[in-house]
This record gives C-alpha cells, structure tokens and sequence, in this order.
C-alpha cells in the first residue's frame, strides 16, 4: 500500500510541475501582444480614413466646387 500511496504522490508531483511550466510559457505572449497592436492600428486607421473622407465630401469638396463656380460666374 505504501508503494502505491508513493508512486500516486509522484505521478501528482510530475502532473503539477508540468502544469505549472505550462502555465509559465511565455513563448506565445510576444504573437498575441503583435497581433493586438496591429489590429488597434487597422481600427484605428480605418476610422482616421472615415474621418477625412466624412470631412472632404461634406466640407471641402462642396466649397471647392463652389468657388469654382464663383470664378465662372
């Protein structure tokens, strides 16, 4: 019975000291925190392309088109 109580106690030891290197691996986090970044910079680009099209459609271009008129005219 002793032989089995340490052979369990061992096979305990090796499953948490592998569970616990698991849980320390670190060499994925460098992928994740790349991957993040560049997809805050695609929102973030996206929205800064929606702001001067927004921008030059409703504000620019109808003064531009304006004043031309007014050289014209």
């Amino acid at each position: 019975m002793k032989k089995f109580m340490t052979a369990t106690k061992n096979k305990a030891d090796r499953a948490f000291i592998r569970m616990k290197n698991v849980l320390a691996n670190e060499r994925g986090d460098f992928y994740i925190s790349d991957g993040v970044k560049i997809i805050i910079a695609v929102v973030l680009g996206a929205l800064l392309l929606a702001a001067l099209t927004g921008l030059f459609n409703n504000t620019v271009i109808p003064r531009i088109t304006q004043e031309i008129q007014n050289l014209f005219a």
